[in-house]
């Protein structure tokens, strides 16, 4: 009587079953183990009698276990509810609204110079100690700040971005964040109104504070000196080109491209406040060489010419759909024919409500600028192709950017 099967255990299978059994009732020839008969098939003369053998047999499948036999499926994973997305949503805030303290009470400077614990960052930020230490734990949590038993430290990569005056400064980023943090609480009035929160139209920064112009510019140059570098690596310019960077803010995609490529000439073009604060960005990063400043404004000057390459980047998500075409023309009469047509920015997909990054930054467009959004992709090359350029590929710059180039060229 068989009862144990040294891989289906006691559960045996009942054709594997009947074959054991057969092998113990069938001796070996010369006296050793057991032989298994050997199958040669049902003889053709012949017929087995009716009954339970008819039925199909199963096949020896060693490792196969029957229904109901096997080990047990991973449960599905579970669809995240409706509530529980809400809340996410309702919630997200709270993230900002820790970093934005934390830079107002100057807590990444302070702990920069030293590592410290809840209550000296306290005193010297002139905060309460509680809650101080609530804010360092949530910034803890974030991944914005180390903890080693009781001591805050920055972490090393991050520091560029959040002490002012290391190398990245992005201050001036969660500065710019921060004043719209405040605002974004009357979304309601702008959508019913149709006007921007924070006006940074050409206009507003022509007309508003010097220092209101930096901050911007400063926030616009801490997101772009990346992705100014993927650009440059996705679409190399051939050395002694002439490159026309137009409203490019803190001319850092010009700086790039004057710096991987030999005797390249970069010039911006862009409003006056603006070339002042590029001429002090650039210039405390070393990069003030690279680049010839030209002051215009892209909706009413020609744009100087004729150049190789000319380069808009972040533009048309600030401009209506005929400011846009505007600039195009002009495009075309600056470029050389054969030239190169370089269109970098956030760009949704065609039915404008996904990826929902570039959906929300759409919505911030409309809260800044008077017709700003993020258009898809593909409208934006049709309008490339209208002005007489041909499209030659559109490419996302990839994770971590949220931003496409269009790549083109001028037609004869």
């Amino acid at each position: 009587m068989i009862k144990e099967h040294p891989q289906y255990g006691s559960r045996i299978p009942p054709e594997e079953l009947e074959s054991l059994q057969n092998q113990q009732r069938q001796p070996h020839p010369r006296g050793g183990r057991p032989q298994a008969p050997v199958h040669r098939g049902p003889r053709p003369s012949q017929e087995r009698p009716p009954g339970r053998h008819d039925r199909a047999r199963r096949p020896n499948r060693p490792g196969a276990p029957r229904p109901g036999e096997g080990p047990p499926r991973p449960a599905p994973v579970q669809e995240e509810s409706p509530v529980a997305r809400l809340g996410k949503v309702l919630h997200a805030y709270h993230e900002s609204a820790a970093l934005f303290a934390a830079h107002a009470l100057g807590v990444f400077p302070t702990i920069h110079q030293t590592p410290q614990v809840a209550e000296d960052v306290a005193r010297r930020c002139n905060a309460d100690p509680r809650g101080m230490e609530r804010l360092l734990n949530a910034l803890v949590a974030l991944g914005l700040l180390h903890k080693h038993g009781a001591t805050y430290v920055v972490p090393r990569e991050l520091a560029p971005y959040v002490v002012p005056g290391v190398d990245g400064d992005a201050t001036g980023m969660l500065d710019l964040s921060s004043e719209l943090y405040r605002e974004w609480g009357d979304l309601a009035r702008a959508v019913k109104e149709g006007v921007p929160l924070h006006r940074l139209s050409s206009d507003a920064l022509l007309g508003g504070d010097p220092n209101r112009v930096r901050r911007y510019i400063r926030a616009v140059h801490t997101n772009s000196r990346q992705a100014a570098r993927r650009v440059v690596e996705m679409a190399p310019l051939l050395p002694g080109t002439t490159l026309l960077d137009v409203a490019g803010g803190s001319g850092i995609f010009a700086a790039e491209y004057a710096r991987a490529t030999p005797d390249l000439k970069a010039t911006l073009l862009d409003l006056a406040p603006t070339i002042e604060a590029a001429q002090e960005i650039l210039t405390a990063e070393g990069l003030e060489d690279r680049v010839t400043y030209r002051t215009g404004d892209y909706r009413s000057d020609p744009f100087p010419g004729p150049v190789d390459a000319l380069l808009l980047s972040n533009v048309f998500q600030t401009e209506s759909e005929e400011v846009g075409h505007t600039i195009l023309a002009k495009a075309r009469e600056a470029i050389r024919p054969g030239g190169t047509l370089l269109v970098h920015g956030v760009m949704t997909d065609p039915d404008a409500t996904k990826p929902s990054e570039t959906v929300m930054f759409s919505l911030l467009m409309f809260a800044l600028f008077d017709k700003g959004r993020a258009y898809p992709a593909e409208t934006l090359s049709d309008w490339i192709a209208q002005a007489g350029f041909g499209v030659r590929f559109i490419r996302p710059l990839g994770h971590p950017f949220r931003s496409k180039l269009i790549l083109a060229t001028r037609l004869e």
